[in-house]
């Protein structure tokens, strides 16, 4: 397994108050397996059917043998691009505007912006989010399904600012990773067709759109920061991991994921997906709040470097109090590390856990088995205020 160095925030402040506001989620859990004998098909799997408005060549190879194809993209940041549009419908994530508070100072920072721009915008308008005063957009990972809405989302931040401000105004800062993929996707087996003579299994890629490219998102009025190590924004109200070290011995990345290159016109298996990063905050006489993406680098391998970060177990303050986001544990091939997750959370022992997007009912129910009364629901709209009290 990769042995990176542990992230440090040694300048993390303690804050009077967090506030945590869910514009985007996922809990349509088309994911979980389901028993063969019900004949279950999800909405995923209706995406690669034929009659389906996809571009053939741009998504599909072959031959599991040849990893190259004609790879066509649509123009890059197009937001009503077709073929992006049918893949996000079913590619969904938490997006979550996050509130610090220390000696009535407030900063604001928003992670991930969601698959889609029109979800983005319409959840946040309701929830009425204050985009001018939105400083940081934080991604956590390169996937489009998290970063969808990141052009839409920096456009409105620019065009609230400079309409309080009557002018010009300062941009707000986009902060990367700066390993950009030219495009990720997916490698999807199909078995051979009833009555065939060879056992082989044909192979198909998926690719699930690009990414916003840096040049985009600086044209959009953003401040590109790129960061690859642990880092603190915001006068150090929040945590940026750098590279989440892989120590677990069963979170092993996501199986089938690939990495389509421009340069080599080739598709190359991508099972650890090392750019993607967690947000952390610390509340006084509370603790630690971790904000996962998709938990690619394993929800334990998170939460196990957070702890060697702040030392957890010496202060209450440094023990972990709430972790929120994807835990990805759905899915036949995700399935089979419920229980040994489950087993280390319990270690781990977080006061509270709201598993969202790819974590699946199964890990839930899992974890709620064994920790009775630690896990809360997640959805859109739902507010947390974890606040500091004098008395604890």
């Amino acid at each position: 397994m990769t042995t990176e160095n542990e992230n440090r925030f040694p300048d993390l402040v303690e804050l009077d108050a967090l506030r945590l506001t869910v514009i985007v989620d996922n809990e349509v859990d088309f994911m979980t397996s389901v028993p063969r004998d019900l004949g279950h098909t999800t909405q995923a799997q209706s995406l690669f059917k034929d009659h389906r408005r996809l571009d053939k060549d741009r998504t599909t190879v072959s031959s599991g043998n040849d990893h190259t194809h004609s790879h066509a993209h649509a123009t890059e940041g197009d937001k009503d691009d077709a073929s992006k549009r049918e893949m996000t419908t079913v590619l969904k994530c938490e997006t979550t505007r996050h509130t610090g508070v220390k000696d009535n100072k407030e900063h604001k920072v928003l992670f991930d912006t969601g698959p889609h721009s029109a979800i983005f915008l319409e959840n946040a308008k309701r929830l009425e989010i204050e985009f001018e005063k939105i400083e940081v957009i934080v991604l956590s990972h390169w996937h489009i399904d998290h970063s969808g809405g990141m052009l839409a989302a920096v456009e409105r931040c620019q065009q609230a600012r400079q309409q309080q401000q009557q002018g010009s105004a300062s941009p707000v800062v986009l902060d990367l990773h700066p390993d950009r993929p030219d495009e990720r996707g997916i490698c999807l087996t199909r078995p051979s067709p009833p009555g065939s003579t060879t056992h082989e299994q044909s192979m198909e890629y998926v690719a699930w759109g690009k990414d916003p490219s840096f040049s985009a998102l600086e044209s959009a009025g953003g401040q590109v920061s790129k960061n690859a190590e642990a880092h603190t924004i915001c006068e150090s109200y929040f945590g940026v991991s750098g590279t989440i070290p892989r120590r677990t011995t069963y979170e092993t990345g996501l199986p089938n994921h690939v990495r389509w290159s421009d340069t080599s016109k080739s598709w190359t298996s991508e099972q650890e997906i090392m750019d993607e990063r967690y947000l952390v905050a610390r509340v006084r006489s509370k603790g630690l709040v971790v904000l996962t993406g998709c938990s690619h680098a394993g929800v334990i391998n998170v939460c196990q470097d957070v702890q060697r970060a702040f030392g957890a177990g010496n202060e209450k303050d440094n023990n972990i109090f709430f972790v929120v986001g994807g835990f990805h544990l759905a899915g036949g091939s995700m399935e089979s590390r419920i229980e040994e997750t489950v087993k280390d959370m319990k270690e781990i022992n977080p006061s509270y856990m709201a598993p969202g997007h790819c974590s699946g009912w199964r890990a839930k129910s899992a974890l709620e088995n064994a920790m009775t009364g630690k896990v809360v629901s997640l959805g859109v709209g739902s507010d947390f205020s974890i606040t500091h009290h004098h008395d604890s």
